[in-house]
Parts: C-alpha cells; structure tokens; sequence
C-alpha cells in the first residue's frame, strides 16, 4: 500500500464517524486508488455511503456544514445513477462521495449477478463498477452488510463472462489498420487502436471473472489477470509508442492472441464469423496495363 493510500484511509477513519452518525447511514467504505492501495500525490479521496432512505440535498449540505467542509458542490440527483454524487474539500484533501439507497444496492447487485448487466454509460460500466467498489471495499461503518453484498458477487458469473465477450466481439476487418497505416492517418489509425485496446480489455476483463472497474488504473488491473497475452501492458504500450507500422503489427497480434485466449476458456463462444470478419481484405486495384 502506498503513503498516499494509508494516509487517505487514516483520514477517511477519522471523518466518517461525522458522517455515519446519522441512523439512516447504513454503511459506508472507501473506494477508488486508496482502497486499492496505489493512490499517489493525484488522487482524492472517494467515499461511499448507504443509506436506508436517501437523504436529500438540504440534509446533505447540512451535514457537510456542522462537520466544515469547503468547497462544497453537489450533482442533481440523476435517475440513471439513482445516486446523490457530491465533492467537497477537507483538511485540504478533495474527497468525493457518493449516495444510495439501500434498495438501489440490492438492484445494482442482482443486475450484474442475475441479469448479466453489460450496460455502459458512456465509456463506463456502471453497476459493474459499483459492484468492483463493493468487492474492493475497505469498511468504515456497515460491515455485515457490505459483506453480504460481497458474498451475492462471488463467485463471478459465467453467464456474465459469455456477454462481456459477446458485446465486444465487434472487430471490423483489421485490414483497414494496415490501410490507415501505409497512408499515415495517424489520427483516424490511433482512435480506432483505442477502441480496438478497449474491447480486448472488456474481454479479459470478462474471461477473467473480474467486475469491469472502469479504464483508469489500467496497468494495476492487467497486472491482477491470470489469464492475458504475454507481457500484455508492455505490448500496449509498444501499441501507442512505437512507430505506425510495429504498433498495428503488434496490436493485430494481440487482438488473435486474444481470440484464442475466449475460446480456450469459454468454448461456447463461436469465434468462426469474428475471425472470418477480422481476416478480410479489402479490393486492391490497381492501374491498368496498357499494351
């Protein structure tokens, strides 16, 4: 664990009984880099609290003015999320929470275990991160309860495997990055090797039974995967840091390292019109011979 992480976590125990003397306050845990203990001099602190009725904002601005925070500010409360996100600044540090209701734990958990919940907003896997936050958990207040939504999200589902690969089966004919290579569309060829990164990520992220955590720290959670490519983050970054044509020769070999990582480990996945669909060639033509 970092300096950076310990001294978040040291903080977080001594503000929280402040926050957690409310009754209605169920539970609440650190999340994010300290609780994963690789937070550094960027990081903030980030809470989350559950609650048996959610709070409303009046309460909320309430609470973080007896206990003087600065900085306050608080997102509308969106039906999407079903959650109060607010940030303010404490002891200097920025530190942001988040709010639900217990109720909306429960769905969030039983979306992803029983539904096989692959929905994104955006770049990010909402309940699937929330349910990453849970497992990672470092407890301030509510322990019993937070266990048990820890013990609902273990083991991961296989199902959930089979959708996270499913959804990201989507590669267009890598041809067209040898294309973009040899004409050097720099920008045209290195947006799309970031969405070609982003599915083999959500892939190994689903062959490996791992609740999708979201892309940043993206080096701490390649480096937890048992199962990957070799040397997969350092072939990343060969991916963005060499020139045009070592990085999509190497990206092409990661994308069918990959393929063969999905069928070694859920068979039941049908590979044939995705490999088909990734081999194919455009037309060439070329110019005509006159006699």
């Amino acid at each position: 664990m970092t300096e950076h992480s310990a001294w978040r976590i040291s903080l977080a125990h001594e503000i929280a009984p402040a926050f957690t003397a409310n009754p209605k306050v169920a539970a609440c845990f650190v999340f994010g880099s300290a609780a994963l203990g690789i937070a550094d001099q960027y990081s903030d602190l980030e809470l989350g609290f559950i609650w048996s009725q959610l709070p409303s904002v009046e309460e909320l601005q309430a609470t973080a003015q007896n206990v003087g925070v600065t900085g306050w500010e608080i997102e509308p409360y969106g039906e999407a999320k079903q959650a109060w996100l607010e940030q303010f600044y404490l002891y200097g540090m920025k530190v942001e929470a988040g709010h639900w209701a217990q109720h909306t734990m429960d769905n969030i958990v039983i979306d992803v275990v029983e539904r096989y919940d692959v929905s994104q907003n955006g770049l990010l896997f909402e309940n699937q991160a929330i349910a990453s936050h849970l497992q990672r958990a470092v407890v301030l207040h509510g322990a019993d309860r937070i266990k048990q939504w820890q013990a609902q999200l273990s083991p991961y589902p296989k199902e959930l495997a089979v959708a996270m690969v499913q959804k990201h089966l989507k590669f267009r004919p890598f041809d067209g990055q040898h294309i973009l290579t040899e004409r050097l569309e720099i920008p045209m060829l290195y947006e799309n090797n970031c969405a070609i990164v982003r599915w083999l990520l959500n892939i190994l992220f689903g062959i490996n039974r791992t609740y999708h955590p979201g892309f940043k720290w993206t080096r701490y959670f390649v480096d937890e995967m048992s199962i990957k490519p070799p040397k997969f983050f350092a072939r990343l970054e060969r991916v963005f840091q060499s020139d045009a044509t070592s990085g999509t020769h190497e990206l092409r070999q990661l994308v069918d390292e990959t393929f063969d990582l999905v069928e070694q480990c859920l068979p039941e996945v049908d590979l044939k019109q995705q490999r088909a669909t990734f081999s194919q060639l455009y037309a060439r033509w070329k110019l005509p011979v006159n006699g």
